[in-house]
């Protein structure tokens, strides 16, 4: 089943488009990842996901219904997340949970999944970045909600916060539950998404898997191997695939100079390390531009 359905949604303010004609299908039990540079209309297509702002055209449908329809249904954590400053992580907890009828069981379920016991009585304003985030998660994650939006949710955070923050996305993704999550952090979410999709200038520039992806725009794979890097150097065969005293090769050439490698040289085992989603990224920008043919340029709709 679908959670979300998009089709040629842009969005305008005044002569200015946020975005133009994005289609969007994502299954329901996916984790995706909305990735682009600030001012790509990450945050925006979020909002319009929510029901919290309109498209200018196109038509969307979020979990069956209409943008804002099935609000309980849906968790939200914005990149600046707010409290009452005044009051412990436990009763702000007991606030919101009043606010969606959450029973009481719920918020101290939430509390010792995310790690918060050590805090739950100690005001907002006293506990850390990495504290208030997983409190943001804990009230976003109340209702169970069958589709959470996120927005940039581990920045500011340690390693080990963001590794706690993933994991328990995973955990809910698992459960059946569609997660979204709009982040810079590529090198970070990449093991964790089914996903990424790439925004740039409001355009959609490329949708699929990491490895479908770094098949679509060429991004090659780097061999490690010191014998094979020296040898690459002498061997006009090899030596176009060098930059930086690095063995770089395309996808679909991979397995041909390994059994060139072996046969001729000798040389086995060698290591191979896939394109990364930040390596991707490049070059999907890239290839996307900062102009494009269908008259959408640096932000104005022509």
């Amino acid at each position: 089943m679908t959670a979300i359905e998009c089709q040629d949604i842009s969005l305008k303010r005044g002569k200015v488009c946020i975005f133009k004609d994005i289609s969007l299908s994502i299954k329901r039990g996916q984790f995706v990842a909305l990735i682009g540079h600030n001012g790509a209309g990450k945050s925006s297509l979020i909002k319009i996901l929510l029901g919290l702002i309109a498209p200018s055209s196109g038509t969307v449908s979020v979990l069956g219904t209409k943008p804002g329809s099935a609000a309980k249904k849906i968790g939200y954590l914005p990149e600046n997340v707010s409290f009452y400053e005044n009051l412990t992580v436990q009763e702000n907890l007991n606030y919101f949970a009043d606010l969606k009828q959450v029973p009481k069981a719920r918020i101290q379920e939430l509390i010792e999944t995310l790690r918060l016991a050590r805090v739950s009585n100690q005001k907002v304003s006293l506990c850390s970045k990495g504290q208030r985030q997983r409190l943001g998660l804990a009230q976003a994650l109340l209702t169970k909600p069958e589709l959470l939006f996120l927005d940039e949710p581990t920045v500011g955070l340690d390693p080990l916060a963001s590794d706690l923050m993933y994991s328990e996305l995973v955990k809910l993704k698992n459960s059946g539950s569609t997660v979204v999550v709009c982040t810079h952090e590529l090198l970070l979410v990449e093991d964790f998404i089914d996903r990424a999709v790439i925004l740039c200038n409001g355009v959609k520039v490329a949708d699929g898997t990491v490895r479908s992806l770094s098949e679509q725009f060429d991004v090659p794979y780097e061999m490690v191997s010191s014998k094979a890097v020296d040898t690459a150097r002498t061997d006009p065969k090899l030596s176009s695939f060098l930059r930086e005293n690095r063995l770089f090769c395309p996808a679909n050439k991979l397995e041909k100079v390994q059994e060139y490698l072996e046969m001729k040289y000798d040389i086995k085992s060698v290591g191979v390390v896939a394109p990364s989603l930040l390596d991707i990224y490049k070059k999907a920008i890239g290839r996307g531009g900062l102009s494009n043919e269908s008259g959408f340029y640096l932000g104005y709709c022509l």
